[in-house]
């Protein structure tokens, strides 16, 4: 089963165009979008407006995928998505099973900028307790947040990844975690992937069967593969 990933994607309505195809001409059977999905437009008064507008913009473009889309809101969105047809879904806290593999999400990061999707590390541990009985060893959780020393140093070199995220992960020997949240650390760690789209306009093709990954660039109207890596070391 092959999956297309990204994050941190702050509105860019091209690059969520450009997302579509890339997932149709791979044959992807799903789209994961691991949150700070929305923009904020011009013309509004308040932030929370305009990313009211926003959403309403994105799901009307993900309605047009002909596969399933898996979602997370991010600690920069200050709305949900709350899309109505059934091929768009929101993750939180809820599980999806699609052939042999199982989608789990949650949406809440560390206290970052003082977003409405942002706990500290007891409660999200305590939110994450409530998804022991769903979860098992085929289990592709997507969330926004990195776990805890993977993936997740920010440019002060301080760590802004969970520790409940990475207990859960261990603990439970989950198939696969997908984040974003840190823009500078999009890449692989055994078998936590950080997809965060920007600044390079990149997603992860995952092949979740082999555990390879290809990275593809969406600048503009271009694609093209930057490397591959695989394994699930």
């Amino acid at each position: 089963m092959r999956i297309l990933a990204s994050a941190d994607i702050h509105g860019n309505h091209g690059f969520y165009g450009r997302l579509l195809e890339i997932a149709e001409r791979h044959d992807a059977q799903a789209i994961v979008l691991a949150g700070d999905l929305l923009g904020y437009p011009a013309g509004f008064d308040r932030a929370e407006e305009a990313q009211r507008a926003d959403a309403v913009d994105i799901v009307g473009l993900l309605e047009g995928s002909a596969r399933p889309i898996f979602y997370v809101m991010g600690n920069d969105d200050l709305t949900e998505l709350e899309a109505t047809r059934g091929q768009v879904q929101s993750l939180h806290m809820r599980r999806f099973d699609l052939g042999e593999y199982n989608f789990v999400g949650y949406q809440y990061s560390l206290p970052f900028m003082g977003g409405i999707f942002e706990k500290p590390e007891a409660s999200i541990g305590g939110d994450l307790a409530n998804l022991k009985d769903i979860v098992d060893e085929r289990t592709i959780l997507i969330t926004h947040s990195p776990a805890q020393g993977l993936l997740d140093t920010t440019m002060l070199g301080t760590h802004a990844g969970s520790s409940s995220i990475l207990e859960f992960v261990d603990r439970f020997n989950l198939w696969a975690h997908i984040h974003g949240h840190i823009h500078s650390c999009f890449g692989r760690e055994g078998r936590h992937f950080n997809v965060a789209a920007i600044p390079a306009e990149r997603a992860m093709l995952i092949d979740v069967d082999r555990m390879t990954h290809q990275v593809v660039s969406l600048t503009g109207s271009s694609e093209h593969n930057i490397n591959r890596g695989g394994g699930r070391g």
